[in-house]
């Protein structure tokens, strides 16, 4: 019972943490944000090293606690890590280590890493790419970040049984990641938003950002860095969104 709490306390400390940032005295709270995110890193990884090292149990009981402890310490992980980045990308010490990546490939590694996400929720992913390589200069686990960032979001937002689409394409000297879904769409005055970390009281906790807002505001810092531009389109509650990823191609005549 008790490891169900973890990600949820820490989503709120966090989370209040992050609202602090928004206004005059975002530097120290950042400081503090990552200090906080640092000071957390250690006890997680204790606790998933125990975890790892506990016996198997025949009761079935006790398996799925386990099961349990494991993906919500490991989620935990995850949500310390994506605030590492935040706040490196804030200060301009989020470092790339870019090659030269077929971007279809990358698209596979994250649709992998979705995969339970879409199936536990029933939904339908639909996958279109060129048979040609896509290429693009990039650093590969931070665009699989992005990705599964976005498919992860589209998953959390639209409900059971939906559809959600991935298109890899190129246009304009420009390689243009689609992802589409059915789910619970934003509102157009929030859309310039829903990027942003949010300040207390907007009605983007409301919206597709609900939480801590990193993941969104991630995927905005990483493009950007690989010298992109990240866009969110929805006409509206219930009508799905579209988030666009474009990149500049490493190599033109695409």
């Amino acid at each position: 019972m008790r490891s169900r709490l973890i990600s949820p306390v820490i989503e709120r400390v966090m989370g209040s943490t992050l609202l602090a940032t928004v206004g005059s005295e975002a530097g120290r709270a950042g400081d503090l944000l990552t200090t906080l995110a640092h000071e957390l890193r250690s006890p997680l990884a204790a606790a998933l090293y125990a975890l790892a090292a506990m016996p198997d149990s025949a009761n079935p009981d006790a398996r799925r606690a386990r099961m349990i402890a494991e993906r919500q310490t490991a989620r935990a992980a995850r949500i310390i890590d994506d605030v590492f980045d935040v706040c490196a990308g804030c200060h301009g010490k989020l470092v790339l280590r870019q090659e030269i990546v077929d971007v279809s490939v990358i698209a596979e590694r994250a649709i992998e890493t979705v995969n339970h996400l879409m199936a536990r929720s029933g939904h339908g992913l639909q996958v279109k790419r060129p048979p040609q390589p896509l290429l693009v200069l990039a650093d590969p686990s931070r665009l699989e970040q992005v990705l599964t960032n976005l498919l992860s979001n589209a998953a959390k937002y639209t409900p059971p049984g939906g559809r959600i689409s991935l298109t890899v394409g190129a246009e304009d000297k420009q390689i243009v990641l689609c992802i589409r879904d059915n789910g619970r769409g934003i509102e157009p005055h929030l859309l310039p938003r829903v990027f942003d970390l949010y300040s207390q009281g907007s009605r983007l906790a409301e919206q597709r950002t609900s939480g801590l807002g990193i993941g969104l505001a991630l995927v905005k810092t990483l493009v950007e860095l690989h010298g992109g531009h990240v866009s969110a389109f929805s006409d509206g509650p219930g009508t799905g969104a579209e988030f666009l990823v474009s990149l500049p191609a490493y190599r033109t005549g695409y």
